[in-house]
């Protein structure tokens, strides 16, 4: 066989041959932006109903196949991620959401509590401290980027704004590298860049471009790096920083948003924002 073949549902560009079944589609979502994975292996999806639109947007629970209501009452949820018992949720609006095991959500923080104004909340990540890093992508033309750091005391303080580094146009996904790192991709300039969280440069290391509309960021049980590009439907898939990124093209989806890791480690999980499906993905 040779270095490039076809898959029901992907095809791998440059690659080794790959065993993949063709993905399963679950339609009916509003908007889906984010996933997370939670205690007991429990799958989140924020979907964000009409852009927005106050108090339309909620969290959905996937239970046996099915999307079921986990908590309504937010905006526009956007990045989420499960600490301890609880489950926060960055609020496109400005909010960051903190929902308990049941499902009641409480204001973690507003938009009020930030040292500058927040434009567009995205993609959300806790370290094992419980410290979150909040994306900020802007206005999508090079203004309002941001990220912030919020810990369990809800104490906010600044890690980079674009004023600090011009590169910072519209950060979108974030993934911590190691306990005091944090990688970024950027959805404007499709540049994946690393963040010194110990650091006092206020500058970012640039690693790879090429990604497109990036968005979620996840890493593999191999240590690969799985980035989604929400305008082109691909997926890339990075073995180090400085190798040639593989690109995947994911059939039956129309905009790749912030995915995740199945909790057994054979899928990835893909919201599709635009399409209003979940896409569940073998994985590469």
């Amino acid at each position: 066989m040779s270095g490039m073949m076809m898959l029901v549902g992907l095809t791998l560009i440059g690659a080794a041959p790959l065993a993949a079944q063709e993905p399963r589609i679950i339609t009916g979502l509003k908007q889906p932006e984010s996933i997370a994975i939670g205690a007991g292996g429990k799958v989140y999806v924020s979907e964000t109903g009409e852009y927005e639109k106050a108090n339309d947007g909620y969290i959905s629970i996937l239970e046996n196949g099915q999307l079921k209501r986990f908590a309504g009452g937010l905006d526009d949820p956007h990045g989420i991620k499960w600490y301890r018992d609880h489950l926060f949720v960055a609020d496109n609006m400005g909010i960051i959401w903190r929902i308990d095991s049941k499902g009641s959500p409480e204001r973690f923080v507003d938009a009020t509590d930030f040292p500058r104004k927040i434009t567009n909340f995205n993609d959300l990540e806790i370290d094992a401290a419980g410290n979150l890093y909040i994306s900020d992508s802007g206005d999508w033309e090079g203004r309002g980027g941001a990220i912030y750091r919020i810990g369990q005391d809800k104490k906010i303080s600044v890690v980079l704004t674009d004023e600090d580094d011009w590169r910072l146009v519209s950060p979108n996904g974030l993934l911590m590298d190691g306990p005091n790192k944090l990688l970024v991709v950027d959805y404007t300039t499709g540049i994946l860049f690393r963040v010194d969280l110990k650091g006092e440069s206020k500058t970012m290391e640039r690693l790879a471009p090429g990604f497109g509309a990036s968005d979620g960021l996840v890493r593999d049980a191999k240590g690969r790096l799985i980035i989604t590009s929400f305008s082109t439907h691909k997926l890339y898939v990075v073995t180090k920083p400085d190798a040639k990124p593989q690109e995947i093209e994911v059939s039956g989806v129309e905009s790749a948003a912030d995915l995740a890791i199945s909790p057994d480690g054979k899928n990835l999980l893909i919201p599709d924002m635009s399409g209003g499906k979940l896409a569940i993905v073998p994985m590469p």
